[in-house]
């Protein structure tokens, strides 16, 4: 089965962290994309670095990344880096969390897996937009409280596919 309305091409995008060397899991998925960007729908490549984790991330990373693509055979349309968006993915943030779309969790990683995979809700899915809101603004200032949360997509908390049950986003 062929996608459909790809007469212009379709946009593929390679997401790696630069925070280590590139595994088979990262070339399989980069063959994929160059596949079906470039050979199959003449479409276009990104390379887009997942630069948010600082910590752990370092430019020799990056480099061993694109030289590694290079021996592939893979050629990238277009490099960016998700840091060049962090000012419209706050804003997005903030509509979802204003609009309900989303929410400020704090169930700790054990707690929301169980429940993920139960199909229950988290105790913070239907707080109010302003206290989602506050709790957004305190995880921006990288205090300990702040590191405490995470932004969690309202999506389903029992839809058979337990990927889409509130994903951490």
């Amino acid at each position: 089965m062929a996608l459909e309305d790809t007469e212009s091409g379709v946009v593929c995008r390679f997401p790696p962290e630069p925070s280590g060397y590139l595994h088979i899991g990262h070339a399989k998925a980069a063959l994929l994309n160059e596949y079906f960007a470039h050979e199959r729908y003449k479409g276009k490549l990104i390379l887009r670095f997942d630069d948010t984790n600082p910590l752990k991330e370092k430019l020799e990373f990056q480099n061993a990344i694109i030289e590694d693509l290079v021996l592939m055979g893979i050629k990238p349309d277009q490099t960016s880096f998700t840091s060049d968006y962090f000012q419209e993915l706050y804003d997005y943030c903030i509509q979802m969390l204003k609009e309900g779309t989303a929410y400020a969790d704090d169930t700790e990683q054990e707690e929301m897996r169980k429940q993920r995979m139960d199909g229950l809700p988290s105790k913070r899915r239907d707080v109010t937009p302003e206290e989602n809101v506050a709790r957004f603004e305190e995880m921006k200032t990288g205090s300990e409280e702040g590191r405490r949360w995470c932004i969690r997509a309202k999506i389903s908390v029992d839809d058979p596919n337990k990927a889409l049950r509130d994903p951490v986003i």
